[in-house]
Formats: structure tokens, sequence, C-alpha cells
């Protein structure tokens, strides 16, 4: 009769592994029960592996849609801010220069000074940024779009110099206008200035600059040749653009801006009655026309807020439906986890003690 023995060296070696096994799987249940995930998904689902890595790309792709409808919904809520204070001030300032529109009034001067006031509020809050990126410039998002009133470090006349030079070129060299025909010039020339045009041909005379380069620094309203330069849009999902927002060299813009500089480049209270009234007529009705501009253009702005909260709100919805599924696949049932953790202490202390055992037998003992 052949018989096997195992030496108890041996026989405490095997346990020793053994026992370092199941304190190894005591680990992963231990972090199975803390995380409420499999240690091992791959593992745990087997065939079901590919639908888990499937719904986990959906979540990622989802969570970046959401991330730029907050970006876009932190651009809006500014901008909608800053053209809600544009219209406030514009809004100032029509009041105050339509009650003197049928002869010169010693309120002019003071007229002149509250519409360079706003004037300088309206350029600032068209400089207006969110995140890393200014709001008002179209595609040019790094630098601001508008020009100081005074002027800058940049070497350009100022804007308010550019004005106020075409008005006295368009005089006959007067710094204002003296006759209703010096007023209907004046009135053209600064069309021409503040007039969207391609920006490959040069200002007509007597102008030496444009108001894209003389006052606004943004992206341009045409592409050299006359093409529509692309506007600002976002894709808070997958099938849905939103070409989005307001620019600075709209032309409601550039009417509101007109007009505010012709209230602010000269005193109107001494203009002579003749070129006083048309002069008056045709600054109010720019100031008048930008303002209905801006109003049409914040009422399509919060428009399109609307459709980007409902966007964002799906997503919101989708990534918990997500979360579920995925959650689902991959958790762990707490209470089947905490028996088996019970199990493999059991486990490891019934080991433990053969271990404990074997290494106090010696030969001696049988002797």
């Amino acid at each position: 009769m052949i018989y096997n023995s195992v030496s108890t060296v041996g026989l405490s070696l095997r346990l020793q592994t053994a026992a370092t096994a199941l304190q190894l799987e005591q680990l992963r249940n231990n972090d199975e029960i803390a995380s409420g995930k499999h240690f091992d998904v791959a593992q745990a689902l087997g065939a079901r592996t590919g639908h888990d890595i499937a719904l986990r790309n959906l979540y990622d792709e989802t969570e970046q849609f959401q991330k730029s409808a907050a970006l876009l919904q932190a651009r809006m809520t500014t901008m909608d801010s800053a053209l809600t204070n544009i219209l406030a001030a514009g809004q100032d300032v029509l009041a105050a220069a339509s009650t003197g529109l049928g002869q010169p009034s010693p309120t002019g001067t003071s007229l002149q000074v509250r519409a360079r006031g706003v004037l300088d509020q309206v350029v600032g809050m068209l400089n207006a940024s969110s995140g890393n990126g200014y709001l008002f410039g179209g595609v040019e998002v790094k630098t601001p779009p508008m020009r100081a009133v005074q002027g800058d470090a940049s070497g350009l006349p100022a804007p308010m110099t550019i004005v106020q030079d075409a008005i006295t070129a368009a005089s006959g060299g007067s710094p204002a206008p003296q006759t209703a025909t010096d007023t209907a010039t004046v009135v053209a020339t600064l069309g021409d200035l503040f007039a969207v045009r391609d920006p490959a041909l040069p200002p007509p005379p007597p102008l030496a600059q444009g108001f894209e380069g003389g006052f606004y620094v943004g992206a341009t309203a045409m592409q050299p040749g006359g093409a529509a330069t692309p506007r600002l849009s976002g894709r808070p999902d997958r099938t849905t653009d939103i070409p989005y927002g307001v620019q600075a060299n709209d032309p409601a813009m550039r009417d509101l801006l007109q007009g505010l500089y012709m209230l602010a480049s000269i005193d109107t209270s001494k203009l002579p009655q003749d070129a006083y009234q048309p002069y008056m007529q045709a600054a109010v009705g720019k100031v008048s026309a930008g303002l209905d501009g801006v109003r049409n253009a914040t009422a399509q702005l919060g428009s399109q807020h609307k459709q980007l909260d409902e966007i964002a709100e799906r997503h919101a919805a989708q990534l918990k439906i997500l979360n579920d599924q995925i959650d689902a696949l991959e958790g762990v049932d707490p209470a089947e986890s905490s028996v088996r953790l019970n199990q493999l202490e059991a486990q490891i202390e019934a080991t433990s003690a053969a271990t404990a055992r074997i290494s106090r037998m010696h030969l001696s003992n049988y002797l």
C-alpha cells in the first residue's frame, strides 16, 4: 500500500498562500463595499462589458455637451445684462435729446456731457467679457472689440477725433454745421463713416478711417471681397447649432453709436437754427433706431437662451438615466458584499488557526 504524505513545511506554505489569496479577495471586497462597484467590472459583466462601455461613452459625451451648454448660458446671461444696461443708458439720452428738437436749448451743453458719459458707458459694456472671451467682437474673442472714446495706445486717431474731423470736413472747415445744407452733408458723411463695407475697400472721401478699424476692432461684418463673416455659434448637442449673440458692429449698434457720437461731439446749443433741427432729428433718429434694434436683438437672445435652457434640462435628465443604467451594470449588492466579507473573514481566521497549529508541530513531539 502506498501512502501520500505532505510535509508540515509544505502544508504550511500552502496555507500561507491560501491566506494571502483570501486577504487579497477581502481587500477587493472592501473596495467594492466602499465604491459600490465591482472591483473588476469587465470580469463581472462578461459579455455585457461592451454595452457598459457604450453607456459610459454616451455619458461622457453628454457631460461635455452639458458643460458647453453651461458655458453658453453664462455668456448669454452676461450679454443680456450688458444689453439691458445699454438700453437703459441709451433711453436716458434719447429722452433728454427728444425734449429739444424744435430749437436750440441752453441744455445742449449738458446734453453733450450726458451723451459723452453714456457713450463711455456703452463702449465699456460692449467690451464685456465672460470666461476667457469678449462677448461683442464676434469670433475675435481675445481682445476688446471697442476702442476707447478718447483713444488708446494704438497710435490711431481717437474715435471722438475721427467723428469731429468728419464733421469739420463735411461743414467746409467749421467744427459744426452752420446751415441745413451743411447738416445734410454732415449726416451723409457720418452715415458713410458708420456704414458696413468691404474691409478691402478704403472709406470714401473725406474719411480717412471707417467704423471698423477706427472704432471697432473685432471681427468685421464682411470678409475681404464682400462675403459675410461667420458669426459665433454654439453646439450644445449633436444636432443643434445656435448662432447667438450681438456684435458691436451690427447695424443696430452702429446706429446707436452714431447717434451718441453726434450728440457728444458738439455743443448743439450753439448750432444755428437752420442747422440745429435737422441735426438733432438725425441724431435722435439714429439713437432711436439703434435702441429698437438692440431691443429686437435682446428678445432674440432671450429666445436662444430659453432654447439652450431646455437643452441643458434634457442633458441633466439624460445623465441621470445613463448614470442609473451604469450603476445597475457596475454596481454591487451591499448585502451580498457584506455576506461575502463575513465568509472571507471566517475563512481567513480558520486558515490562520490551522497555520498556527502546524507551525507548532515538531518531530520531537512524537519521539
